[in-house]
C-alpha cells in the first residue's frame, strides 16, 4: 500500500501502514489521489496522514470481502459474528459493541452508517472488485464528518470507467461457497460513460443454520465536461442469511459448528435500493462546488430468538434522504497553498421497526454546517482549523405516545504539522466529536425503559512522530480520547445507558522495510486502554476491546506475474460484549496466519487465499447471555477454522 504523508488534520488523523511500496530510485512518494478531505486532491498538503490501499494491493491480497482485507491492520480491530464478512464491524479507538456507531464507513463519500438506528453498516455491500482504493483515517473526524466519526473513518472509492472494459469472474471456496460476477463499462469520446455490474454469491458458511445468498446489481452513468462532472448511480442488494446464534463454552466443546435448536428459524432478509445523483463544477477563480443527493430504502424481515423463546418474524423499514453540498477553494497563502472547505450535511430518516414487543417509529432530521481551513505557516509548518454546528430532531413513537427529543452540538478542531527535515515529521492535534443517540437507544420497548438518553460528546488528543527513508519508514503515535455520556448497552440490567465518563489511551508503533525490490516487510504493535473513569463501573474496561494487537506481513514479488502475501495477526483477550462489570469469562486471545497467491497473465487473473492456515480454533466475538435457567454467562461466536477461496477473472479490453 502506498502511504501519503499528510500530517494531522481536523478531519483525519493517524498514519496507518498497510503494506510497503515497491522500492524505486526516486526518494519522493508517488503521486496519489485522495478524497478524505471531502474532495479529490493529488498529494494535498493538509496536516494529516491518510493511508491508502491501492487497487493493486486489493488484487494481491486475494481478499473477497472487506473483513479479510482490513483484518489486523494497525489501529483497526474487527469484530465478526460468522467470519464471512457479514455482521462484522470495524472498530477504531476501542468501542467494542458500539464500534458500528462510532466508526464512520463511507462509499465515495456516502454514509453507510445509520443515524436513526443502531444497525451496523452492511460491509458486504462493498464488492472489492468494484473498488479502486480505500482510504483509512484514524482518530476523531468530528469537524469535517460529524455524527459518528468518533474513532475514525474508512472511505471506499469505487472504480470509474475511463475506457472500454468487460470482466467475467468466478470464485469457489470452503463450505460450498461460490461467487459469480460480471461488469461492463466504457467512456465515449463525448465524455459520457457507463459502468454496470452484477454479482451472485452463495455459501453454507462455517456454522450450521448459516446459509447465505446474495444478489448485488449496480449502475453508474456520468458525463465529464471541461468544467466538471455530473453523475447518477443506483445499487440494488438482495441479501438472505440464516442466523446461527451464539454458543456457550460447553456447546463449543461439544460441536463448535452447531446452532442450538432455539435459533433454528432465525434469519435476516434484506432488500436495499440506493440511488444518488451528484455534480462537481468549477466556478472560476479558486472556487469549485460539489454536491450529492442520496436516497436509500431498506426493507428487512428477520427473526432473532431468545434461548428460552422462539421469536416471531419482525420487520424493519428505513428510508434515508441525504443532501451534501460544499464549496472548496484552493488558493495561494503565505508559504504555499491553502485549502478551504465549507458545506452542509442534511439528512432525513423515516424508520419503522415492528416486533412482537411493540413498535419503534422514528422521524429524524440531522442538519449540520461546517468550515475548515488548512494553511501553511512557514515552509516547514502548517495548521488546520475547523468548526461544525449540528442539530438533531427526533420524533419517536414507541407505542405509548409520541416523544420529541431535540438537541444541538458544536465541535472544533486545531492541528499543527512540522517537517524540520525531509525525513522527519512531528504532529499534534485536538479534535472534538459527538454521536447522536439512535431510536433503539432512546427507547427499549422490551423492558419498558423511559424514553430519552443523552447524546455522546468527546475530545481527542493526538501526537506523533514519523521518520521515513526511501526503503524504511517508522511511526510512533500517542492518543487519548475522553468521552462524556458514552452511549452503551448494559446486559446485566437490559438497559441502554450513558456511561458517566470514559477514557481511551493508546500507543501505536508501525514500520515498513523494503528489504529487496522483490521483498517487503511491515509490522505494527498497538496498545489500547479503554477505561470507564466514573460512575458505577469506574475502573473497568470497555468490552470487546483487546489491550494489545500486532501484525507482521510480507509481500514477495516472485516475478511480474506472481506474488505471494502472508500475514500473522495477534489479538489479546477481551471482555465479552455487554459485560461492563467485567465478571464473566473472557474471549481468549488468538493468533492466526493468512496467506495468498496471485497470478496475472494478460487478461487472466488467478488468486488463491487461505485463511487461518494453521487451523486455529478461536472466537472473534462474544457477548453476555442467559441460559435456560436465566443464569448469565459468556456466549461466543466461533470463527471459521482453515478455509480457502480460489478466484479466476478474465478482463476484455
Amino acid at each position: 500500500m502506498k502511504r501519503l504523508a499528510i500530517p494531522l488534520l481536523a478531519c483525519a488523523s493517524i498514519p496507518l501502514f498497510l503494506s510497503p511500496p515497491r522500492l524505486t530510485e526516486a526518494t519522493e512518494l508517488p503521486s496519489i489521489l485522495v478524497s478524505a478531505s471531502r474532495t479529490d486532491q493529488m498529494n494535498p498538503s493538509t496536516s494529516s496522514v491518510i493511508s491508502v490501499i491501492t487497487r493493486e494491493e486489493i488484487e494481491q491480497s486475494a481478499a473477497h470481502n472487506l473483513l479479510q482485507l482490513l483484518s489486523g491492520h494497525s489501529g483497526i480491530q474487527l469484530t465478526s459474528l460468522y467470519g464471512d464478512g457479514s455482521k462484522a464491524t470495524i472498530d477504531m479507538r476501542g468501542f467494542g459493541p458500539n464500534a458500528g456507531a462510532n466508526t464512520l464507513i463511507l462509499v465515495d463519500g456516502r454514509r453507510l452508517n445509520n443515524s436513526g438506528d443502531r444497525a451496523a453498516p452492511d460491509l458486504n455491500s462493498i464488492d472489492l472488485r468494484r473498488v479502486e482504493r480505500i482510504e483509512i483515517v484514524q482518530g476523531s473526524a468530528g469537524t469535517l464528518y460529524g455524527n459518528q466519526a468518533v474513532g475514525g473513518l474508512v472511505n471506499i472509492i469505487t472504480r470509474r470507467a475511463d475506457a472500454f472494459s468487460a470482466r467475467l469472474a468466478a470464485g469457489v471456496g470452503s463450505y460450498d461457497g461460490y461467487d459469480l460476477y460480471a461488469d461492463l463499462g466504457n467512456r465515449l469520446a463525448n465524455g459520457f460513460a457507463y459502468h454496470l455490474s452484477a454479482r451472485h454469491r452463495e455459501s453454507d458458511n462455517y456454522r450450521e443454520n448459516n446459509r447465505t445468498e446474495r444478489d448485488d446489481y449496480s449502475l453508474r452513468l456520468d458525463y465529464r465536461h471541461q468544467q466538471g462532472e455530473v453523475f447518477v448511480e443506483h445499487q440494488q442488494v438482495d441479501d438472505y442469511q440464516q442466523l446461527p446464534g451464539s454458543l456457550f463454552l460447553s456447546e463449543i466443546e461439544e460441536d463448535r459448528r452447531q446452532s442450538v435448536a432455539a435459533y433454528s428459524g432465525d434469519f435476516s432478509d434484506l432488500e436495499s435500493d440506493i440511488s444518488r445523483i451528484g455534480i462537481r463544477q468549477e466556478l472560476g477563480g479558486y472556487w469549485s462546488f460539489e454536491g450529492e443527493l442520496t436516497r436509500r430504502d431498506d426493507q428487512r424481515s428477520f427473526q432473532t430468538s431468545f434461548r428460552t423463546t422462539q421469536d416471531s418474524v419482525s420487520t424493519q423499514d428505513r428510508e434515508v434522504l441525504g443532501f451534501n453540498p460544499r464549496f472548496i477553494a484552493i488558493f495561494p497563502f503565505a508559504a504555499g497553498e491553502a485549502t478551504f472547505t465549507g458545506g452542509a450535511d442534511l439528512e432525513r430518516t423515516d424508520y419503522a421497526l415492528q416486533t412482537s414487543f411493540g413498535p419503534q417509529l422514528l422521524d429524524q432530521s440531522v442538519d449540520a454546517c461546517y468550515l475548515q481551513l488548512t494553511a501553511p505557516i512557514t515552509g516547514w509548518a502548517s495548521t488546520t482549523v475547523g468548526y461544525r454546528h449540528a442539530e438533531v430532531e427526533n420524533e419517536i413513537d414507541s407505542g405509548s405516545g409520541t416523544d420529541k427529543l431535540d438537541d444541538s452540538v458544536n465541535a472544533a478542531a486545531l492541528g499543527f504539522n512540522f517537517t524540520p527535515t525531509e525525513d522527519l515529521r512531528l504532529f499534534v492535534r485536538l479534535d472534538q466529536n459527538y454521536r447522536f443517540a439512535t431510536v433503539d437507544e432512546h427507547t427499549n420497548v422490551l423492558f419498558g425503559q423511559p424514553v430519552g438518553i443523552e447524546n455522546q460528546m468527546g475530545i481527542s488528543y493526538e501526537a506523533g512522530v514519523e521518520w521515513k527513508r526511501p526503503a524504511l519508514r517508522a511511526l510512533l503515535l500517542f492518543y487519548r480520547l475522553d468521552l462524556e455520556d458514552e452511549i452503551s448497552f448494559d446486559a446485566s440490567g437490559f438497559v441502554n445507558t450513558n456511561l458517566d465518563e470514559t477514557r481511551r489511551k493508546g500507543v501505536t508503533l508501525e514500520s515498513s522495510w523494503q528489504v529487496h525490490p522483490a521483498l517487503s516487510l511491515s509490522g505494527s504493535l498497538s496498545y489500547t486502554d479503554p477505561t470507564i473513569t466514573d460512575g458505577a463501573f469506574k475502573g473497568n474496561r470497555i468490552p470487546l476491546v483487546a489491550a494489545r494487537s500486532a501484525r507482521l506481513s510480507g509481500d514477495w514479488r516472485l516475478s511480474p506475474q506472481w506474488s505471494l502475501v502472508g500475514e500473522t495477526i495477534f489479538t489479546s483477550e477481551r471482555i465479552v460484549g455487554g459485560d461492563f462489570s467485567n465478571a464473566l469469562a473472557r474471549l481468549p486471545g488468538f493468533g492466526v496466519t493468512n496467506v495468498s497467491a496471485h497470478y496475472r497473465h494478460g487478461p487472466w487473473h488467478l488468486s488463491l487465499r487461505i485463511d487461518n492456515l494453521f487451523d486455529k480454533e478461536y472466537a472473534n466475538s462474544g457477548s453476555a447471555g442467559f441460559d435456560a435457567s436465566f443464569n448469565q454467562q459468556a456466549a461466543f461466536f466461533p470463527a471459521p477454522e482453515r478455509n480457502l477461496w480460489l478466484a479466476l477473472n478474465y478482463q476484455f479490453e
